[in-house]
């Protein structure tokens, strides 16, 4: 999965969202237009096109060469995968869906540092209360 970050955002391009989701990219294209209404520019996707002032650095950096000759790329972001995933509403794209959040949320340094945090806690806690029980067996009459 080529998971790419833009604006802080970790997104996917259509193809890689449509191999997520074991669609080919024009049925999500057709899903995408037949209810664009369900979708917003900037929260669900980012269209970038060669208005966009990076765009042929951006895909010279991050795409496949098939994409360079594109004229336009969607990147999708999580609330736009989740709007995929209810359009197709079957267990596989939810499924697709959580191992996308799963994949980013493990990749996330505050993540992993909140479960470092975590787990020095547990081992505290876990210390605590065995002594808790070691000192009220050895000291109780």
């Amino acid at each position: 999965m080529n998971i790419i970050e833009f604006n802080g955002e970790a997104v996917l391009e259509t193809k890689e969202l449509a191999k997520l989701y074991c669609r080919a990219p024009h049925e999500l294209t057709i899903a995408f237009f037949q209810n664009i209404n369900r979708f917003k520019e900037g929260e669900h996707y980012y269209l970038l096109d060669n208005q966009f002032q990076d765009f042929e650095e951006f895909i010279n950096d991050h795409l496949d060469e098939e994409l360079t000759k594109q004229k336009a790329i969607y990147l999708w972001t999580e609330h736009g995968l989740y709007e995929h995933a209810s359009l197709m509403n079957c267990i596989k794209a939810w499924h697709s869906y959580c191992q996308f959040i799963y994949f980013v949320l493990t990749q996330s340094e505050e993540v992993k540092q909140a479960i470092q945090v975590l787990q020095k806690a547990e081992d505290m806690i876990t210390r605590e209360k065995f002594l808790y029980f070691l000192t009220k067996e050895l000291f109780t009459i």
